[in-house]
């Protein structure tokens, strides 16, 4: 989502052969250009910083961008190599009035979500991550926005991810979790799943293509992984597509708390 007021603005980089070159010491610096008004002008600046989105192999950039206006904007990459090498790229793209997933500020769905009491404590039956933290799987997102508590919920299908992000990013907020025993933490796969052959597998359609779960199309989700920070109110505080640094899902926290 790139969205008219605050965002995560993220990007990654690639050689002309599809190559990422995306590194933590390839600083990034960014030009945006409002279409609309005058195509060639520099509105603001900013610089991003590198984000592993799986450790030493594959990684993104992320910058916070609050964007006056929706409409077309463009932006300016230009990426600094260890060298001292400078190359640029442009691309435009549109900013949207609003998403599809909650507002921050906005109530979350509450919505019934599977919980290890409706699989008699069998996770495999639940979750596709290979080493599930029982405490993800305690309660349904209905019963914790009820119970009146920061949460946090992920959506991530370690098995199925179609984009190979959901299962280093629950990794890290599994280990996140560890210093917020008070706080709920869920997770459920986002797709409509079924347990056979001894494994969870997702329900296709009849095209054989994956189907969204309930809970995914409440949260108006299109992509995954997605996390949610929820406080005490039920609002949402704040929201991270894709890929988060442990820093930055810390702070959400902190500041829910």
């Amino acid at each position: 989502e790139i969205l008219k007021g605050p965002n995560r603005f993220l990007f990654s980089l690639t050689d002309r052969a599809n190559k990422l070159v995306a590194a933590p010491d390839v600083k990034v610096h960014l030009l945006f250009y409002d279409v609309d008004t005058a195509e060639n002008t520099v509105v603001f600046e900013a610089d991003a910083r590198f984000l592993w989105a799986i450790e030493g192999e594959q990684g993104l950039y992320v910058a916070t961008i609050d964007f006056p206006d929706a409409g077309r904007w463009g932006t300016r990459f230009e990426a600094t190599f260890p060298n001292g090498a400078v190359k640029a790229v442009r691309a435009d793209y549109d900013v949207r009035e609003s998403g599809t997933t909650p507002a921050l500020g906005t109530k979350a769905p509450s919505v019934d979500t599977p919980t290890a009491a409706d699989v008699g404590g069998d996770l495999a039956r639940l979750s596709t991550d290979q080493s599930p933290d029982p405490r993800f799987y305690e309660l349904s997102i209905a019963d914790a926005l009820a119970a009146g508590k920061p949460v946090v919920v992920t959506f991530a299908t370690p098995a199925f991810c179609q984009t190979r992000l959901c299962g280093p990013t629950l990794d890290m907020v599994k280990r996140v979790a560890k210093d917020y025993p008070t706080v709920t933490f869920i997770n459920v796969e986002p797709y409509q799943m079924k347990y056979e052959n001894g494994s969870l597998q997702p329900a296709l359609d009849a095209s054989g293509q994956l189907q969204s779960a309930a809970w995914t199309d409440a949260f108006g989700l299109r992509t995954e992984p997605w996390i949610f920070v929820v406080g005490a109110d039920g609002t949402v505080r704040a929201k991270f597509e894709a890929v988060v640094g442990a820093d930055e899902l810390r702070t959400a926290i902190d500041a829910a708390v």
